[in-house]
Formats: structure tokens, sequence, C-alpha cells
């Protein structure tokens, strides 16, 4: 997917990356030779998928520190849901933004509860784009501006 200067960039239909390179972004030779991958069927990017079973975590579960970051994870979200999951931008109450992923408004509502200090930026400042899925699915839900 290499691509001139000045020329657009196409958005991965399965992966939503706009690099199919993008990932692993913190410690890559690590993260590719002992974490588990979920590889794009379409751009062969591999994206970290490692489930840690301390915490019950993946790395899609975790903040991001930009929309760009968060749209790099959501398809292993997906994967891992079996259903399409959707980006959300959060404020902290110290006025911090991140952005989560969950797999639906009732995920997001149970971690606004157990995270008082956490609020969801208004609706009306987010744009929701339909992204063509694949793999059996509809698609999913990307929050951007």
């Amino acid at each position: 997917m290499g691509r001139s200067r000045g020329e657009a960039t196409q958005m991965c239909v399965e992966c939503y990356a706009d690099e199919s390179r993008a990932t692993p972004l913190l410690n890559p030779q690590d993260c590719l030779e002992n974490h588990m991958q979920y590889i794009c069927g379409t751009c062969g990017r591999c994206i970290c998928i490692e489930h840690n079973p301390k915490r019950g975590l993946q790395r899609w579960n975790f903040p991001f520190k930009s929309l760009e970051i968060a749209k790099l994870y959501l398809r292993t979200a997906d994967y891992s849901m079996k259903r399409p999951c959707g980006i959300y931008e959060m404020r902290s109450e110290s006025g911090r933004l991140s952005y989560k992923i969950f797999a639906d408004a009732e995920d997001l509502r149970l971690y606004l509860r157990r995270n008082r200090g956490k609020a969801r930026v208004p609706v009306s400042r987010l744009h929701r784009r339909r992204v063509q899925g694949v793999c059996g699915h509809a698609g999913a839900e990307v929050d951007s501006r």
C-alpha cells in the first residue's frame, strides 16, 4: 500500500487503517514475536490481539491517546466481540481527552457508572460513518470528527 507524496490515503475495508503497517506501535519486535496477532486479510497489517489472562483484558480495552490510534485497534475489538464495536471520545474531570472502544452502548454505560470521573463528550461533537465490513458482518461504527 505504498503511496506517493500528496496521494490520498484509502482506508482498508477490513481493518479500518489508512496505513497497512501502522501497528504494533509499542515495542513492535517483542509484540510481533510474543503476542497473538490479528492479521488483516486485506492489507496484511498485524494488530495485537493478545489477551491478558490476569486482568481479562485485551489491548483494545484500554484508552488511547488519539482517535487515529484507537482506529488501528477497532478491528480486533470487532473480531473479539464478534460484532461491530465503536470508538467513543472520553473527557476526564481534568479535561484530558482519550478514546475508548466499546462493544455497545450498554458497555459504555457500565464503564461510565464505574468511572464517575469520566464523561462522554456530547454526541453532537462526534461524527459517525459506516464502514463496509467483511467476515460476515455489516461493518463497524467509527466515531470521528
